[in-house]
This record gives structure tokens, C-alpha cells and sequence, in this order.
């Protein structure tokens, strides 16, 4: 059944990795208020296109999710996100690019995200991409598909 009262839907955009590009979807959510619990919406929706597309780890479970004083967002994963990535720089960078796309077209309320697994840091999702820092900066800069490694 269809609950004819709209108005307590809202359509969440996502980007997700699709032949070697973010593609955009929108998915019809209740509506909430809270931008944490916003993002935490948006963050379970991005992980069950697992089930979907195999260039998104599988079973990644969101364990937590604040801000801090400086307002980064703080994404506690489970280890799935480590253990099950399978793929090259580019599909590293697009899922974690996603991620980050995902978060920042449905919550405004934060500057930058920062992703955690089993409430760590870690230096790399599949070993391309350097983890210690928000995502913001690696994200937002193109990938080098030359083959040549960053500082040369």
C-alpha cells in the first residue's frame, strides 16, 4: 500500500560507481529532520547498491556517524568496507567519490567527511588512496589513470 500523504518523503540523491563513472539515482526516503540521521539514510542506502553493483563493497555495515566541533563528519564502517573493496584506484576513488557525492548533495551542514573502520583510521581502502586525511581534498581531484605514482 502507497500512503497517499506525500509529503513526508523526500528524493535523497546518490552517485554511484558504474563503468568507470559516478552515475546518479534518486531513491524516495522518509523525510528526516535531523541531518545526522540524514546522512546516516544516506549512508545505508549507498551500501545496499552493493546487492547491485559489485564495484561497491558487499555487507558494509554503518556502525556510527557524528560531527565534530569542526564540523567533519565522521563515518564509522565496518571492516566489510576494507576487507570485501575489490578493484584499481579509480574504482577506489569512485567509491569513496561517491560516498562523499552522495553526503554532500542531501546534508549541507558539514565541511568535509572523514571515514573510519571499526572506529580507526586507516591509511587505504584497496591501497590507492591515502585515508589519514578527510576525503574533501582526494576526492575532489581528479584521478591519475597514467600509471605514474603522485609526486613525480
Amino acid at each position: 500500500t502507497i500512503s497517499s500523504d506525500n509529503q513526508d518523503l523526500i528524493a535523497i540523491r546518490l552517485f554511484l560507481p558504474e563503468n568507470g563513472k559516478l552515475e546518479m539515482t534518486e531513491r524516495k526516503m522518509p523525510r528526516r529532520t535531523d541531518s545526522i540521521a540524514m546522512a546516516e539514510t544516506v549512508v545505508g542506502e549507498y551500501f545496499k547498491e552493493a546487492e547491485n553493483r559489485p564495484s561497491i563493497p558487499g555487507g558494509v555495515k554503518l556502525l556510527g556517524l557524528y560531527r565534530d566541533m569542526k564540523n567533519i563528519l565522521y563515518i564509522d564502517l565496518s571492516d566489510e568496507l576494507r576487507r570485501n573493496f575489490q578493484g584499481d584506484a579509480l574504482a577506489e576513488y569512485l567509491v569513496l567519490k561517491g560516498i562523499y557525492e552522495s553526503l554532500v548533495a542531501n546534508v549541507q551542514d558539514f565541511q568535509d567527511i572523514k571515514v573510519l573502520v571499526e572506529g580507526k583510521e586507516i591509511e587505504t581502502l584497496g591501497g590507492h588512496l591515502f585515508l589519514k586525511y578527510p576525503l574533501k581534498q582526494t576526492v575532489l581531484s581528479e584521478p591519475r589513470t597514467d600509471g605514474a605514482a603522485s609526486g613525480e
